[in-house]
């Protein structure tokens, strides 16, 4: 009776000295965590309350920031203003000043123009009595005055000379250049003049000179205040 055997196949093909090939085992599939869903909405809840108020406060910071620079700049408008105002009220008050020492001096001109033309002698023999104290010892005096008034100023020398106990001589000169109220007291070491045209040129450049110093006290006070106002507004 015969039997049938399979023949196996001949395995040249095999490296029987190889290691065997280690067996691929696959990982295990990661765990997906799980929380309540309460507890979900806890984290959520939490998480939004978290962002409201970090935008919240970068909000407030930004408006601080905004209202901060708005109040800089109108405070630099405001002292910009006041500075206007300040000067404008110091340009005025120094226009005031002037107008009203002008007026001053253009009045005082005319009401002494008007007293010379009524007295214009008042004011010479108020000085030819002054200066005559302290010269009544002196050998001679000349006193020149306008012409249309040396008879005049004669009658009224006469009891001023008494009167200070002037022994010397008295020279009065009648001068057609000499101006109404204006005189010429000379002695023999010196002399005085009264003029009322220099008088006025003086007190002109007085006045003038006067208001020319208050504007650049002005002007100062203004160059002055500005660094500390700009500091003011930096700050």
């Amino acid at each position: 009776m015969s039997k049938n055997v399979n023949p196996s196949k001949f395995l040249f093909d095999i490296d029987f000295a190889a290691p065997p090939e280690p067996e691929v085992v696959a990982a295990p599939e990661p765990e997906i965590p799980m929380i309540a869903v309460s507890e979900h909405e806890k984290l959520v809840a939490t998480a939004k309350a978290q962002a409201f108020e970090e935008g919240r406060a970068q909000a407030l910071k930004e408006h601080a920031t905004a209202q901060e620079t708005v109040l800089t700049q109108e405070v630099g408008r405001l002292v910009e203003a006041a500075e206007a105002a300040v000067g404008g009220l110091e340009e005025q008050q120094l226009a005031q000043e002037k107008d009203a020492a002008g007026l001053a001096f253009v009045i005082a001109r005319r009401l002494c123009a008007h007293l010379i033309a009524r007295q214009p002698l008042a004011e010479v023999a108020a000085l030819f009595s002054e200066c005559l104290g302290p010269l009544r010892r002196a050998p001679h005096l000349v006193v020149r005055i306008h012409e249309r008034d040396m008879e005049a100023f004669k009658k009224r020398a006469d009891p001023i000379v008494h009167e200070k106990g002037f022994d010397g001589r008295l020279v009065i000169l009648g001068e057609p250049d000499i101006a109404r109220g204006d005189c010429h007291i000379e002695w023999a070491d010196g002399g005085i003049v009264r003029d009322r045209k220099a008088l006025e040129r003086e007190l002109d450049g007085r006045i003038k000179a006067y208001l020319q110093a208050r504007a650049a006290e002005l002007k100062a006070g203004r160059e002055r205040a500005e660094p500390a106002n700009q500091k003011d507004a930096e700050a």
